[in-house]
């Protein structure tokens, strides 16, 4: 028996196997070498502490080392037993993590007790003129939103410099009128393209927002490409001063890439497949999102890879694209939870160590079609090769 109750069906992802041993040196070596969770308990059944690895017996039985903590030392003498949860994949071990401590609330675990103060940015529509605003949470409002930031401060520090990078309006609600406008601080100092003056069309307009948008998805590459075209075409036009203003644009973007700084936003990107590296194998990991949350995973082990194209039943591309059509049935409304966001938090701070390994492949929103799924897969054995060669 395990110390503890936990319905599978209630956690955050598939346990393929569970186990308990005696929280000693020889017990320990009973565990596998498989990724998972391992909660200590004491002799009440009580648990003292949660963690998690990608190789659980090596894991626990560092524990025993002759080098330990005081922390450590001072748990393991109340320790009397060890279980363990064995997941698919290192992501898997992290979420399993994250959420069993928030359930559990072991004495010994000091992080991931609390869930994050978790903010998102909106896009107000504000009557054809849209500006970007702060919410704690996403509406079913059809209304587009960006995040989670992990606190007001980071949402906040976002939503300036998107405003000052594409010159959005800062006042909430209608148009102001030109009167308004006219008093404005941010029209008189050039940092609002001032629609309420005249000084830019909707059309105009609605370009700055699109870029906004981008930029808050994520697609930093692709928006500078774009911003790259519309730069040549206004100095192909002689708007110099534009084209300037669009060169300005582009160094920024790029010294925002450069130092890694995403803006990422898993509450627009619905559907995504994520393409790793295993570490010291020769395989591949394709990981299914939805929403937040992990919904399912994929290992092609290299020697089965069928890097030729081959779609026949069993080859790598057949099963991805069954893969991806058994995880992608149906659309999925947005409505995101703390335990969902919890999760975004978890695997955001995975994927980024993977870089720049990780491949991300985003998807249609769904249903999926047969051809979408072919596309996809066809992109997955792409990042495969493109890794292999």
């Amino acid at each position: 028996m395990l110390p503890i109750e936990i319905e599978p069906a209630s956690l955050p992802v598939e346990v393929l196997s569970t186990g308990e041993a005696r929280a000693t040196k020889a017990g320990v070596r009973r565990a596998p070498l498989a990724p998972g969770c391992y909660i200590f308990s004491d002799a009440t059944g009580a648990v003292l502490y949660v963690g998690k690895s990608i190789a659980l017996r090596d894991r626990l039985s560092s524990y025993f080392l002759p080098k330990r903590d005081g922390k450590t030392r001072a748990m393991l003498r109340r320790a009397e037993r060890v279980a363990w949860q064995v997941v698919g994949s290192e992501v898997e071990a992290l979420i399993l993590e994250s959420q069993l401590v928030k359930r559990l609330q072991p004495p010994y675990n000091v992080l991931l007790r609390e869930y994050p103060h978790y903010t998102f940015v909106r896009l107000e529509p504000g009557g054809g003129f849209p500006y970007l605003e702060l919410r704690q949470g996403i509406g079913d409002d059809g209304v587009s939103y960006f995040g989670p930031f992990w606190g007001r401060r980071a949402a906040e520090q976002t939503i300036e410099f998107v405003n000052r990078l594409f010159a959005l309006r800062r006042c909430t609600g209608p148009l102001p009128s030109p009167a308004e406008g006219s008093a404005c601080f941010y029209a008189q100092v050039r940092r609002c393209s001032a629609p309420c003056l005249g000084r830019t069309s909707a059309a105009e307009y609605d370009m700055r927002v699109a870029h906004a948008v981008d930029l808050l998805r994520g697609d930093v590459g692709q928006l500078v490409a774009r911003l790259e075209r519309e730069r040549d075409e206004a100095a192909e036009a002689l708007r110099f001063e534009r084209a300037a203003e669009l060169q300005q644009t582009i160094e920024a973007l790029q010294s925002l890439r450069r130092k890694q700084r995403h803006l990422r936003s898993a509450a627009s990107l619905v559907n995504f497949l994520v393409v790793v590296a295993r570490p010291r194998t020769h395989a591949f990991q394709v990981l299914a999102f939805s929403a937040a949350r992990l919904r399912g995973q994929l290992e092609l082990e290299h020697s089965a890879l069928a890097l030729d194209g081959s779609n026949e039943a069993g080859s790598a591309p057949r099963r991805l694209v069954d893969f991806i059509l058994a995880h992608y049935p149906a659309r999925r409304r947005l409505a995101i939870d703390l335990d969902e966001l919890d999760q975004m938090h978890v695997v955001a701070e995975w994927l980024a160590r993977q870089e720049p390994g990780a491949v991300y492949i985003p998807l249609p929103e769904g249903p999926l079609t047969a051809a979408d799924a072919e596309r996809a897969a066809a992109s997955v054995m792409s990042a495969i090769s493109g890794r292999l060669c």
